[in-house]
């Protein structure tokens, strides 16, 4: 298994996965991923170059944080760690270039699997009304991990 930084041809293997939530406009987010977001998203291949699995991630303007966008691994490579993997080379990636926080919103089904990776719920940097729309209308938790 092999994991690299996301290039900017894998912009159609983006374009090509089933991301049932995303509008069907998300060209532009996957494009933006690929040529902007590149040191922080992350593909995963077998050694014959199949794709496993993909980390999506944002990088704060002011540098201090990170928002994980998406993190798949195809359902065939699931329960091999490939998932905590990708998020070691983001965190590999993140601590030496100075981001203090990486966070994520989540459904309840996932929020075990990460706190088993260190994030925490936390909503210190939002706030409340924006707590209580993310919580009540949009059915989703907030973790963050400190890298500090």
């Amino acid at each position: 298994m092999k994991i690299r930084n996301l290039k900017v041809e894998d912009f159609f293997l983006l374009n090509e996965l089933d991301w049932a939530p995303l509008p069907t406009e998300r060209d532009s987010i996957y494009l933006l991923m690929a040529l902007e977001q590149a040191p922080c998203s992350f593909v995963a291949r077998d050694d014959d170059g199949a794709f496993l699995g993909v980390l999506l991630a944002s990088r704060g303007a002011a540098g201090y944080s990170i928002y994980l966008n998406h993190l798949l691994v195809r359902e065939s490579a699931r329960g091999l760690g490939l998932g905590g993997k990708l998020l070691a080379a983001l965190e590999d990636y993140a601590r030496p270039a100075g981001v203090k926080r990486i966070w994520l919103l989540c459904e309840s089904e996932t929020v075990d699997y990460y706190q088993s990776k260190g994030y925490r719920e936390t909503y210190e940097f939002l706030s409340p009304a924006l707590e209580q729309y993310l919580n009540d209308t949009k059915q989703v938790r907030t973790l963050a991990k400190c890298l500090e």
